[in-house]
């Protein structure tokens, strides 16, 4: 049975805003309680309106599923919805021509005001991998993409880097896990 607005149990869970309530139950199309990818990728658009990936949708899923079902339930939905909230205001702040777009040198900004020393033919590669339309700038999508990456790598580096000065000594194959482990087809 679908519980909205509570989860069943002693004490109850937080409350949910009732627009993320609503808005949970217009994309549970089939009233099972719980979003799928699919389900979630009809909620979630970028700034032209095209629609999220169908692979975003399943890391987002898989950052908040906490029960590991491969779906969220509302109140998964609601730290989502929150969690992406969260990276739109970053990226409306970032987007400082009002183009809906983030552009290479709106990235190098982000990058820097968000703490990540980078240089600027690192700023070139990333968004030659994260603008998947070759148009020179990132999507909302495309910019959480490449965010979430930025931030699990710099948290791999940092267990590696345990004097904090920048650099840090590895094996082959442990570098080659930390990358392939954050490589998103």
């Amino acid at each position: 049975m679908a519980y909205y607005g509570q989860q069943p149990g002693f004490g109850g869970a937080p409350q949910v805003d009732p627009s993320v309530l609503a808005w949970f139950q217009s994309v549970d199309a089939d009233r099972s309680g719980h979003i799928s990818a699919t389900e979630l990728q009809q909620a979630l658009t970028n700034n032209d309106w095209s629609h999220f990936k169908l692979g975003t949708c399943y890391q987002m899923i898989a950052l908040f599923d906490h029960n590991y079902s491969g779906t969220i339930d509302l109140h998964e939905f609601n730290s989502l919805w929150g969690y992406i909230n969260q990276w739109r205001q970053v990226f409306v702040a970032y987007d400082q021509d009002r183009s809906g777009f983030i552009s290479e040198q709106e990235l190098h900004t982000a990058f820097s005001r968000m703490g990540f020393n980078v240089s600027p033919t690192f700023v070139k590669t990333a968004m030659w991998r994260y603008d998947v339309h070759g148009r020179r700038q990132l999507t909302f999508e495309d910019f959480i993409n490449c965010c979430l990456v930025m931030q699990s790598l710099t948290a791999e580096f940092k267990k590696r880097d345990t004097k904090m000065m920048g650099s840090a000594q590895m094996a082959y194959d442990d570098f080659m896990c930390m990358a392939v482990a954050n490589i998103k087809p």
